[in-house]
């Protein structure tokens, strides 16, 4: 469970940099929490079928198709659900989703080869800073900033409250304020 469970961690910390500039469909249900959290429970569920297989000759094949069974097909039910409540939603969740797979489905099956002597202290440590970095920029998102800044190139601004002489308006149109 642990070289998962450290799996869920490192790949809850890089999904939330790499959701950082995407564009969020609900800054307040998906945000770099909800992602690292998202992350971490993937990171539960490797473990459990890590564990599930810890008696069989071949491992390693078997926990990388059983992940790929369990994780895919919830995946694309996410996305496809998603999708149809929230615009925006595929482009958020799928680079996100392939992230948190393969990043799990690689480290669980590489820590133990080359980390064998891996504790449970420093899963318990990678899923603090996880939940420190999921939870510490979770206001930051793509909503308006709420700070005065220059408007993008191109763009307009029509003050409605001044009044604009009669030879700018359109014969027998009146401006409303």
């Amino acid at each position: 469970m642990t070289p998962s469970v450290t799996a869920g961690a490192l790949a809850a910390i890089v999904a939330v940099l790499v959701s950082l500039p995407l564009r969020s469909p609900s800054d307040t249900l998906l945000n770099s929490a909800s992602v690292a959290l998202a992350a971490l429970l993937a990171g539960v569920v490797a473990g459990v079928i890590w564990l599930a297989w810890r008696n069989s000759p071949a491992r390693t094949a078997r926990f990388l198709v059983t992940w790929s069974v369990v994780f895919l097909p919830s995946a694309a039910l996410v996305v496809i659900y998603g999708r149809s409540q929230l615009d925006h939603f595929t482009t958020f969740a799928v680079p996100l989703a392939l992230i948190i797979y393969i990043a799990i489905g690689a480290l669980t099956v590489a820590l133990p080869r080359y980390l064998p002597s891996l504790r449970w202290w420093y899963a318990a440590g990678a899923v603090a800073v996880a939940l420190a970095v999921g939870f510490g920029l979770a206001t930051q998102g793509d909503q308006e900033s709420g700070r005065l800044e220059l408007p993008p190139p191109g763009s307009r601004i029509i003050d409605t409250d001044s009044t604009m002489p009669e030879t700018y308006l359109a014969p027998g149109a009146t401006l409303y304020s």
